[in-house]
């Protein structure tokens, strides 16, 4: 996906405002695995991927916990970071070879303050974004192991999901992987 696709899936805006982020836009490649943003490290950049799969991880003790995916269309960042300048919270991996346009917040801070359109824009992304959030707390906060896999299945493609390794979707529903195993089995005769 080209950039001014990304940006129009959340909110049209002008070709002078797409102009001033093709700008400042720095194209970016990211191998299977590498990190786009890491936890406790400062995020300092707004990713608009273009192709492949990326997961938002928290790790505590050692261990990780996926918390959502993204494909290609899908803007990224640490809120947290690019609201208040502390460290990330989560990391974002690559799931598979992952490319992107990457827009520091230094320059979306300063077409925020020149371009009306692209506030816009970003208030459609947050609420897009806490929808995603409130959606996600009842899924995983209700129901058992197959009404969550059932959910997954009915919000992404399931051509994305089968390049998503089975340990990240496990982590995603809160389930073991021999649960989601037996789910997939029993879904599948359903």
């Amino acid at each position: 996906m080209q950039l001014s696709e990304i940006i129009g899936e959340v909110y049209p805006v002008s070709e002078a405002t797409l102009e001033q982020l093709d700008d400042v836009a720095v194209k970016r490649h990211y191998a299977k695995r590498q990190r786009l943003v890491t936890q406790g490290a400062r995020c300092r950049a707004v990713y608009f991927i273009s192709s492949g799969l990326c997961r938002g991880l928290h790790e505590d003790d050692g261990k990780e916990d996926t918390r959502w995916f993204a494909s290609g269309g899908d803007v990224l960042t640490s809120v947290i970071a690019w609201h208040t300048g502390a460290p990330a919270i989560f990391s974002i991996e690559a799931i598979t070879e992952v490319d992107c346009w990457e827009v520091s917040f230094e320059d979306m801070r300063r077409l925020l303050s020149e371009c009306r359109d692209l506030q816009d824009w970003v208030v459609k992304l947050l609420m897009e974004q806490l929808y995603v959030l409130e959606r996600r707390y009842v899924i995983i906060g209700t129901g058992d192991a197959r009404s969550r896999y059932a959910s997954l299945l009915g919000g992404r493609p399931q051509e994305m999901l089968n390049q998503i390794p089975l340990k990240y979707i496990a982590q995603y529903l809160k389930i073991t992987q021999e649960t989601l195993s037996r789910v997939r089995a029993a879904y599948g005769k359903s």
